[in-house]
């Protein structure tokens, strides 16, 4: 317990020092997530939760020594990519009226997105059928849908509207870096969160909400900094406060009435209380600390990457099999997951340190000379320090990376001859 709060405590102190220019990093976003999770989690063994479903399957016997050199390298490689970047500063390349006429070229997006959305929702409902009592239907109804169990038009509703979603997450992004240096206001933020949210709240899943957090107010804040940088003005309003505080509070509320919503099956939740439900986010490590017990170091072969970057392991299968007897049946694995089935309890440290070393050092480059492309690989970036947590974040993005691949192929058609130099 007391490693994991130490650990948490680390990673805040770190993000808070980081944060002090008023830019967001993908090393502060890394560290708020993991603080979280390692101070929840050594809240959970003080006793907190009475009520969680999973209250007696909070032990470990690996993650509580393994998160210490997990903390300490993670640090040290941001740390490391910072001194590095000493002096090279964030220098603007675009002006600030490209932003404003990309978005209204491809604001498009945004409507094929809803339509996408809708779309989603009617056929989940013509699978499900329609019921607000038991969310859970649609999600595994989801899950079953994108490992293959249903064909045709259903599949290809799914995967076309994935793909719309992934440009969504692009706009929103743009969008919110634009608000940064302008004024964020209520009526375009819920606009926006309307046209964004579809696609993914028909499968039952919250991820809507928690992408829209990270593109839209984590560009915001970045747009924001940077802004600071340029002309004097005050970090936040006091109305831009309180659209902030009302939308996080509202933004909460769905997260837990979602949780809430989530019965039946092998998974029971009525009990639970309000803020029992972001538990949710500690379940990743705990997961992995059941892989590490079932899977001592020396006890399986290691799979050098392949498991990180496809997420599909032979090896695993024993595992999955062994969890569907728990009541963590419903799974949710933090990246450290794959990295270990992949090095090894000390391998996959070791080859963090190189990945967390190269994000951000990656983060600084992209900052270091900012075109509008290199903010949106910058978004990536950050989207995957905030997801690690909850998935494997490097290989969950390669469809995102071959998007982003794609516009560095067609970027000057399609962003570059709008994207005025400064």
């Amino acid at each position: 317990m007391i490693n994991f709060l130490l650990c948490g405590l680390a990673f805040l102190y770190y993000a808070r020092s980081r944060f002090k220019n008023r830019i967001l990093y993908p090393s502060v976003i890394f560290s708020i997530m993991w603080g979280i999770n390692c101070i929840f989690t050594a809240a959970i063994l003080m006793g907190f939760g009475s009520n969680l479903y999973l209250r007696e399957e909070y032990s470990y016997e690996y993650m509580e020594s393994y998160i210490v050199p997990f903390t300490i390298v993670s640090l040290l490689a941001f740390t490391i990519a910072h001194k590095r970047a000493r002096g090279k500063g964030i220098n603007l390349l675009f002006s600030l009226g490209s932003l404003n006429t990309i978005l209204l070229k491809y604001k498009f997006i945004m409507l094929l997105n809803f339509i996408g959305g809708i779309l989603r929702i009617v056929v989940m409902v013509s699978l499900v059928g329609f019921s607000f009592d038991n969310v859970i239907d649609y999600r595994v109804a989801a899950n079953n849908v994108m490992m293959g169990s249903a064909g045709g038009f259903v599949l290809y509703v799914f995967k076309i509207t994935a793909y719309i979603q992934m440009l969504a997450n692009f706009y929103v992004a743009v969008y919110g870096l634009k608000t940064g240096f302008g004024k964020l206001k209520f009526k375009n933020v819920l606009t926006l969160f309307i046209l964004y949210a579809p696609t993914q709240m028909a499968t039952g899943g919250r991820l809507f909400i928690l992408f829209f957090i990270i593109f839209f107010f984590g560009s915001f804040l970045v747009g924001r900094g940077l802004a600071i940088k340029q002309q004097k003005r005050r970090w936040l309003e006091n109305s831009e406060k309180r659209i902030i505080v009302n939308i996080f509070a509202f933004f909460l509320v769905i997260i837990a009435v979602i949780g809430m919503a989530r019965v039946g099956g092998n998974r029971s939740a009525d009990d639970e209380r309000f803020f029992e439900k972001f538990a949710y986010i500690c379940e990743g490590t705990l997961a992995t600390d059941y892989l590490m017990r079932f899977y001592p170091e020396g006890a399986f072969e290691y799979e050098y990457g392949m498991f990180t970057l496809t997420s599909q392991s032979p090896q695993m299968k024993p595992f999955f099999g062994e969890m569907q007897m728990t009541k963590m049946s419903s799974i949710v694995y933090s990246f450290i997951t794959f990295l270990y089935m992949d090095f090894g309890y000390w391998g996959s440290i070791i080859v963090w340190f190189f990945l967390a070393l190269f994000m951000e050092n990656g983060a600084l480059k992209c900052l270091n000379r900012l075109t509008i492309f290199r903010f949106i690989v910058f978004s990536v970036l950050l989207k995957m320090a905030y997801e690690s947590i909850l998935g494997n974040s490097i290989g969950g993005n390669i469809p995102v990376f071959g998007l982003v691949v794609i516009l560095y192929i067609f970027y000057d058609a399609l962003i570059g001859k709008y994207e005025l130099r400064i």
